[in-house]
């Protein structure tokens, strides 16, 4: 550890913080990859699979070890950031922030192993999902606030120079309900595959296929890209054709995290676009949140419409975790402006 911070220098340590980022929204989507290819339980032990080190060779068990393997590279990763904000001086005014992942990532952890423990049950499920992008947000925060400390990526601090005036500050209450509105939907989806209630509802707006306006892919056959013969999508049973409200448990959940999903991201592509209007400096943070949310919505209908594919709703979970790194990404931005104020 000693040799590590010693040949640390001042870019080292920002690529540091950028690849820990990274890594943390890779993991987020490989955990969903996890769950939807039932391989969440292949090893039902933990730390070890099978009570071995090495395990047992199969697809689903090396997705399953694969993931635990790349979050154990993350955590070490976070201990040496976390170790050189205390040992070098230059990088103490991030130390709490680094203790801050440290502690998630260990909370982590802790919840993944529960994950396994417990049956994927799905509070545990929801808290390591929400926890997962919690910690990329503030990895994101991080390697922003360190590349800014560098002096030669601050578009913040060029848009400061020019506009003096605090009030184009981002207000704090914008950045908390933008947050707590994202996390909101985010543990709605969390909840609606954890409980496997994704292909309940087949159609979209509606519930099923032949309700008001709305559309389903029934007769699509996927052989091409699931790779099984004769992989037709089936129609709904005749007794729910036609019905546009759900009616039962699963149907209920899908609906109301669609109902969550686009209020919430109605009201995120509204404080998006008021960072646009009141200039704030954040153009195309605010614009890329915007695009991302409609690219969302594209991929939640396409998700519901075939029926939950490994490949559309991984992409659907990852897209979330990017509209997580945006906003704190922003959150970086305003701190280092606040500053230079």
């Amino acid at each position: 550890m000693e040799v590590i911070i010693r040949l640390l220098n001042k870019n080292m340590m920002k690529w540091l913080c950028f690849g820990a980022a990274s890594i943390t929204w890779l993991l987020i989507p490989f955990g969903a990859f996890v769950r939807l290819k039932n391989a969440g339980l292949s090893c039902p032990d933990w730390p070890l699979c099978y009570g071995q080190f090495l395990p047992p060779p199969g697809f689903e068990i090396a997705l399953e070890t694969g993931h635990r393997f790349v979050a154990t590279l993350l955590g070490i990763l976070i201990i040496v950031i976390t170790v050189v904000t205390f040992r070098k001086l230059a990088y103490s005014h991030h130390r709490n922030i680094a203790v801050f992942s440290l502690v998630l990532v260990s909370i982590q952890g802790i919840l993944g192993a529960l994950t396994v423990t417990m049956v994927l049950w799905p509070p545990v499920v929801i808290l390591h999902l929400m926890g997962g992008n919690l910690l990329f947000g503030i990895l994101v925060y991080l390697a922003r606030v360190t590349f800014l400390d560098d002096g030669k990526y601050s578009s913040a601090r060029a848009y400061a120079d020019s506009n003096p005036r605090k009030d184009r500050m981002m207000k704090r209450h914008h950045i908390i309900w933008m947050i707590a509105m994202l996390f909101f939907i985010i543990a709605s989806g969390g909840y609606n595959s954890t409980t496997s209630s994704g292909p309940h509802c087949e159609a979209f707006p509606g519930c099923h296929e032949g309700s008001y306006l709305s559309f389903g892919m029934s007769g699509t056959d996927l052989s091409a890209w699931s790779g099984i013969e004769g992989h037709i999508l089936p129609p709904a049973p005749s007794g729910f054709h036609g019905r546009f409200l759900p009616e039962y448990e699963n149907e209920w959940i899908h609906m109301l995290h669609r109902l969550i999903a686009i209020i919430g991201g109605v009201t995120l592509m509204i404080m998006a676009w008021i960072w646009l209007k009141n200039k704030y400096g954040y153009n195309a943070t605010g614009l890329s949140i915007i695009v991302l949310i409609l690219l969302e919505i594209c991929v939640g209908v396409l998700n519901a419409v075939y029926r939950v594919p490994a490949p559309i709703s991984t992409l659907h979970t990852a897209i979330a975790a990017m509209l997580t790194g945006l906003i704190f990404f922003a959150i970086a931005e305003n701190q280092h402006k606040k500053a230079k104020a």
